[in-house]
């Protein structure tokens, strides 16, 4: 079983890969955009989706020199060893890693996050039930813009 420890991460002047550009890549790719615009996405078939988004994209397989000057790496893409492959050349390179679909092996995973006000809730099962997780988000997000809790405007 992975423990995980709740903290802020400051990015500031830190470069953010994401290996895979498809929908997965997509849904961390909007929380990560909340924070920070010094993204890469790395895919040799990138979704329109992914680049509307306005972020670098570099068209081309991926290979463990891509890594280098990043400090955070996603890896998103469907195939599991090559999400694996990425895990372990960041592990080597001391870059932090998420696979996107698999908390056990990862090195940090992203919570579900509601952002109002200079405030920001995030809510996380330890990977164990994302769905859980964002019901949560939900629920607390609707709280306060329903203006049941204090908040800088209603206080």
């Amino acid at each position: 079983m992975s423990t995980f420890l709740p903290l802020n991460i400051r990015i500031d002047g830190k470069k953010i890969l994401f290996v895979g550009g498809g929908g997965l890549a997509m849904h961390k790719l909007q929380a990560v955009l909340q924070f920070s615009t010094a993204v890469t996405v790395l895919d040799s078939a990138c979704s329109d989706e992914v680049v509307s988004t306005g972020v670098q994209v570099l068209n081309k397989t991926y290979e463990p020199s891509d890594l280098d000057g990043f400090f955070l790496v996603y890896a998103c893409t469907p195939d599991e060893g090559l999400n694996r492959r990425v895990l372990d050349d960041a592990q080597k390179k001391g870059v932090l890693c998420n696979i996107a679909d698999n908390r056990n092996d990862s090195d940090f995973i992203s919570p579900a996050l509601f952002r109002h006000e200079g405030m920001t809730v995030s809510v996380s099962s330890d990977g164990r039930n994302a769905r859980r997780s964002v019901e949560w988000r939900n629920a607390i997000k609707e709280l306060f813009l329903s203006k049941r809790v204090p908040t800088k405007t209603n206080a």
